[in-house]
């Protein structure tokens, strides 16, 4: 066999997914994007002749384009890829096994493409920030052991001479600070885990994030009834006989490095409890010179006593902010996650306490009922897609949605067992529905359901059995570091294909756009209905550029 043929090399795009048995997506060897974009392709790669042992090949990848990042496409197993019972035609499969994922860094001068009988990939991302418009070829060529060629792919790629629109879009994906230090294993809020929370915030602010989840308080998310996640609260507090006083340093220090990695809105946690708002965070305070648990699950969220523990606590924090030069309109304010219609007494209850305090701050809560906004209770809605039909039609505004592991079908979601196509849709979605920003709750989790016990997260992908896989996290930790996930990267291309049809309104707009987009989609694109072919986004990107 030839040197040449023992090597079988396919370009794809950044939506195919490469499982070691069969490869899902197009197949393709250009690819185009905006000025400042990263474009991202893959080149999968297997062995022709069967029942051979494992070879190792150096992989270059060659071209005037200096800037790319390459990355091997790892394995990682669910044991749970949907939600058992909940699943559409739109899945690749719902059986467990292994998926592609976690994007680990690939070295081409020092690290090998271990290539067998099976399917593998590298991702290759582009960085276009400092190319002028025009076409590059780049050639990913493989050695052998003997530095001799074994085979090589060629690919197209095109930059168009336009920027995206800036990100006015907010989107925030919870960081969890409590699963860094828990993973890492490192003290909270030692240098080391500051040097990691850096590391965690370049990576999300690199993919699209601007809004971050800031504990002022230990945030009371997916903890058991009676159970507690690691402190985290940002802000120390001492407690004497008759009021308390504040020291915002951590907080500060958490603000700056935010800022740093181009972060500049906060999302202040959530000040009642999950899933009813019945009773206080956990609240750390410095009371007879011992620190200790001043509220928590023995708490009532309508007791007068934490009601005036927040009226001494928020107008300082608001403060504080302004101080550090924060306007209102970078301050987020949660009361509760995710209340039904049964919690609303409660939920009114508590906002009754907390709203008056915040000022001109905009209120933000994941919930799906309409009463709760048609009663004033929420200044800005996230709504789940869906759910959010009712939201469309009451034409509520500004108006935020979300999706997590209950989101299974029709909509689009994240979840390994998915087509990429279907993380990537919803930037077409948020731009046709004017939605102002979006929410995930697990940028970072590594903990099982209700933070009972640390998972590794190559290992345990669901949360420990509780949610389909792709739900809890989307990036991996790393060493000392952090890395992206390809489903991370996907849902930033949503962010850019909605930031590009911002752009392009500019030039055409808003009733052009949309009319094209239905075009290339040959249908009316709703949360629940909307082109599931590979090829809507080559369509769509040849009507945004040849347009502009």
């Amino acid at each position: 066999m030839s040197k040449r043929s023992e090597l079988s090399l396919r370009p794809l795009s950044s939506l195919a997914k490469v499982f070691p048995q069969k490869i899902y997506g197009n197949k393709s060897a250009a690819f185009e994007g905006a000025v400042g974009q990263e474009i991202s392709f893959q080149v999968a790669y297997r062995l022709n002749s069967k029942n051979t042992p494992g070879k190792k090949y150096r992989v270059e990848a060659v071209s005037p384009i200096k800037d790319i990042s390459v990355f091997s496409v790892g394995l990682v197993p669910s044991h749970n890829p949907t939600a058992p019972g909940f699943v559409d035609g739109n899945y690749i499969t719902s059986a467990p096994g292994l998926f592609p994922d976690p994007l680990v860094p690939f070295v081409t001068k020092k690290d090998s493409a271990n290539a067998r009988e099976f399917w593998n990939a590298l991702w290759f991302s582009v960085k276009t920030d400092e190319l002028t418009p025009g076409d590059y070829p780049v050639t990913v060529l493989f050695f052998d052991s003997n530095g001799e060629k074994a085979g090589g792919v060629r690919v197209k790629i095109t930059v168009h001479n336009v920027t995206l629109a800036p990100q006015s879009f907010l989107f925030t994906q919870w960081f969890h600070c409590d699963c860094i230090a828990s993973i890492h294993r490192v003290p909270v809020f030692s240098e080391a885990h500051w040097a990691l929370i850096d590391k965690y915030m370049a990576l999300a602010a690199a993919h699209g994030m601007n809004m971050i989840l800031t504990p002022v308080l230990t945030p009371p998310l997916d903890t058991a009834v009676g159970g507690e996640r690691p402190t985290v609260q940002l802000v120390k507090i001492t407690r004497t006989a008759d009021r308390y006083s504040f020291d915002f340093s951590l907080l500060e220090r958490f603000i700056r490095l935010s800022q740093k990695n181009g972060i500049n809105t906060f999302e202040i946690s959530h000040f009642f409890t999950q899933w009813g708002a019945a009773h206080a965070p956990k609240v750390i305070a410095l009371k007879d010179g011992r620190k200790k648990r001043v509220f928590g699950w023995e708490t009532d969220a309508a007791g007068e006593e934490y009601a005036n523990f927040l009226r001494e606590l928020v107008p300082a924090l608001i403060a504080f902010c302004k101080g550090l030069g924060l306007s209102e309109r970078q301050l987020y304010f949660h009361v509760s996650d995710e209340p039904n219609i049964k919690h609303l007494p409660a939920y009114r209850a508590a906002g009754e306490i907390l709203l008056p305090l915040i000022g001109n701050c905009p209120h933000i809560d994941a919930l799906s009922d309409l009463d709760f906004y048609r009663e004033g209770l929420v200044d800005v809605p996230v709504v789940a897609t869906d759910a959010i039909e009712p939201y469309i039609k009451a034409k509520v505004s500004p108006l935020w949605c979300y999706y997590c592991c209950c989101q299974t079908t029709g909509v689009a979601n994240r979840f390994f067992s998915m087509p990429s196509p279907r993380n990537r849709i919803i930037g077409v979605q948020f731009y046709l529905y004017g939605i102002s920003g979006f929410l995930h709750w697990g940028y970072n989790f590594y903990y099982t359901q209700y933070s009972r016990a640390l998972i590794d997260p190559y290992a345990v992908t669901d949360a420990g059995g509780a949610f389909p896989s792709g739900d809890a996290f989307s990036v991996y930790p790393y060493g000392d570091g952090v890395i992206p996930s390809l489903r991370q990267k996907v849902f930033a291309e949503a962010l850019c294909d909605l930031r590009l049809l911002n752009r392009l309104e500019e030039r055409i707009g808003r009733d052009a756009v949309v009319k094209g987009i239905r075009k290339c989609a040959g249908t009316d694109i709703t949360f629940s209905n909307y082109p599931t072919d590979y090829g809507f986004f080559d369509r769509l990107y040849r009507f945004i550029f040849d347009s502009i």
